[in-house]
Formats: structure tokens, sequence, C-alpha cells
């Protein structure tokens, strides 16, 4: 694959992963993991934009000097109940590490409260800039876990607007349709084709 066509995408989740190569491939793009022995220390803060931020100024000092690929991608995201005022939020890879899908549902058994929002804010460096997309998607949790398709709180999300389905029981191609992380790749795509321009266009003209 042409590095000039390719983003590293600094991130170690395969499910990521995998719906960026899906939403970007049609737009040109190959996105592949960037693999390192260390992880990126995220700093604390309830802000996903500033996390974000931080997270990619880290990430291109340590791929610059290893890669002249494109450019260089990085995403943070939560997971924000309505019954606990947004929390786990920023804590939701930790809660879902620590707690599961299945201990979320016992917390809400018998709640009707059951509102949630997936948030993301994806960041991504080239050409010598840091341009920044943030998606959501509004939903409720389910009552129980249904599907087998997607990766972290998917099989308890039921998005607003859907047929009622998780998102782990739609396929890749239907969860971006609704996805904090579909619509924020959008917007990165809809930022080139606006200016009606590729974003390898003028790639290697700017030091």
């Amino acid at each position: 694959m042409d590095e000039k066509t390719t983003i590293l995408f600094v991130t170690s989740n395969l499910g990521k992963l995998s719906e960026a190569k899906i939403a970007l491939k049609q737009f040109g793009l190959n996105v592949e993991a960037f693999q390192f022995n260390e992880e990126i220390q995220e700093i604390q803060s309830s802000d996903l934009h500033f996390v974000a931020a931080d997270k990619l100024t880290k990430a291109v000092s340590i791929v610059k000097a290893s890669s002249d690929k494109l450019g260089v991608m990085v995403e943070d995201a939560g997971f924000f109940l309505e019954e606990y005022s947004g929390f786990p939020g920023v804590y939701s890879a930790y809660v879902h590490k620590t707690l599961g899908n299945q201990g979320i549902l016992r917390t809400l058994n018998g709640v009707e409260k059951r509102g949630a929002i997936f948030r993301c804010v994806i960041g991504i460096y080239f050409n010598g800039r840091e341009i920044f997309f943030e998606g959501s998607c509004k939903g409720q949790v389910s009552k129980k876990a249904k599907g087998k398709n997607g990766f972290g709180y998917d099989p308890i999300f039921i998005p607003d607007g859907g047929d009622g389905r998780t998102f782990a029981e739609m396929t890749s191609e239907e969860k971006q349709i609704f996805s904090h992380r579909g619509k924020a790749l959008k917007k990165l795509r809809d930022y080139f084709e606006e200016r009606n321009q590729s974003p390898t266009s003028n790639h290697g003209s700017e030091s």
C-alpha cells in the first residue's frame, strides 16, 4: 500500500481499527494500526477533546521517529449513562474491564432511566496540522446483552432511530450509520470533500 495514502491509527483496539478501515477505504485511504512497546499515558480529564489532543501530540512524537506515512490518528471515546450523570464517560474502558456489560446491567436493574450516549473525538495529524472531529450517538441501555458483533458496550446499547437492535446485532456497515465513530469519521471525509480536494493532494509540498 502506498505510504502516501496510509494513516497510522495508534490503537490496540481491533474493533476501532476495523471500523476506521471500512469508513476510510471508500475515500481512498488505508488505515493501519501502529504497534509500539509502550502505552501512551493518558492525562486525567473529563473532557474527551482535551484527552484526544494530548494523546495525538504524544502519538505524533512517537510515530515521527519511525514512519513517513500520510498521517497519524488517535481516538478517545466514552459511554455516558444518564442515570449516573454521565459516568463512566472517560473512564469507560476501565469500567468495562472491571465490571463488564453484565455489571452495568446489574446496576441498572429496575431503573427506568436507561438513556445513554456514546461520544468520541478523533484527532488526525497530517501535513503539519492537527484536526479534530467529534461524533455522538444517543440511545438506551438494553435490558439484556444481545448480539455477538462489535465490541465494548455494543451488546447493551440500542441507538435511537434504529430498529431496536443493539450495536452488536448490526453489521459494521449498519452500525456506522448511527455510531459516534461513524459520524466522526464522516465529518473527517466531509472536511476534505467540502474543500474539493483529496487528503493526499499537495502531500510532500509542505515541510
